[in-house]
């Protein structure tokens, strides 16, 4: 039994400010979408709270078992919610410079879409996005997922979304929206883009038509088969026949009153694929 008073009001001001920090947790998760980047913190000031409900402050023994049955329910709650729900995969990938970071949590147990996080107040999160079609089949628990930080400010997310190896991608920009003042990324790279290290290998769009070549083959693609993402990246979607990649605007792009990337201007295209690869920097003639 704890007789000091001191020791008593002490508790009771730290269980007081805990369960006040888990009610705010949950009312920034319903109302504003903010999220723990580590959920474990939730459940770890539930045992918190939960042991100190279990010391001794009095002699009355109806209290004590009072407290000793809250003590036990709460117990056995958060168990089961932190076996069910809080089972979370967090990943937290940081661009070369560290300057930028991606923060994704995904919810094992549950069908819930994979969410991106913006960070918050140091342990807190903003909910900004979603990995479409990653509420059944879980990549980050699988492995079958790959970050790529691309011209440093952008994170391409690579991740399989079903047991057939169905890939999807998403591309994260991090870079000021200064920098460019466009609407169509596909339209900005009209003309003909050479691989600096491998001249053969070539990225043209003109008008309704792209043009792939890669290692001695061509491969057609119509503006169709393009998805803008962002302000500064589109994928482009082949097939069995013809692969996928992603193209980047590097931050040396300009646009000019043409609508066009500047001479000097650079891209990135990087193959859509779980598989280790290399991105290549393209430069337009």
């Amino acid at each position: 039994m704890i007789k000091n008073k001191k020791g008593k009001l002490v508790l009771f001001i730290i269980e007081v400010l805990l369960i006040t920090f888990q009610a705010l947790t949950i009312w920034l998760r319903v109302y504003k979408e903010y999220y723990l980047i580590y959920d474990w913190i939730f459940y770890g000031i539930n045992y918190i709270i939960i042991i100190l409900l279990c010391l001794p402050y009095g002699k009355n023994r109806f209290v004590k078992w009072i407290q000793l049955t809250i003590a036990l329910i709460l117990l056995a709650a958060n168990t089961t919610f932190f076996y069910y729900v809080g089972y979370v995969n967090t990943v937290v990938s940081k661009s070369a410079d560290n300057k930028h970071e991606l923060i994704l949590k995904e919810y094992k147990n549950m069908n819930f879409e994979t969410v991106r996080l913006k960070r918050r107040w140091l342990i807190w999160g903003k909910k900004v996005d979603n990995l479409m079609g990653s509420s059944k089949y879980k990549a980050i628990e699988k492995g079958t997922y790959k970050i790529e930080w691309i011209s440093v400010d952008n994170a391409v997310v690579t991740y399989q979304t079903g047991s057939k190896s169905t890939l999807q991608q998403s591309i994260f920009s991090y870079r000021s929206t200064d920098y460019i003042s466009y609407k169509s990324v596909t339209a900005s790279l009209t003309g003909k883009w050479f691989e600096k290290d491998n001249t053969n290998n070539y990225f043209m769009v003109n008008r309704s038509m792209i043009i792939y070549a890669k290692d001695g083959q061509l491969y057609y693609y119509n503006i169709n088969d393009t998805k803008q993402q962002g302000v500064s990246s589109i994928i482009v979607t082949g097939d069995s026949s013809k692969p996928s990649f992603t193209v980047v605007l590097n931050s040396d792009c300009i646009i000019g009153n043409n609508g066009l990337i500047k001479t000097g201007g650079t891209i990135t295209i990087s193959p859509v694929t779980l598989k280790k690869s290399t991105e290549k920097i393209y430069f337009r003639q």
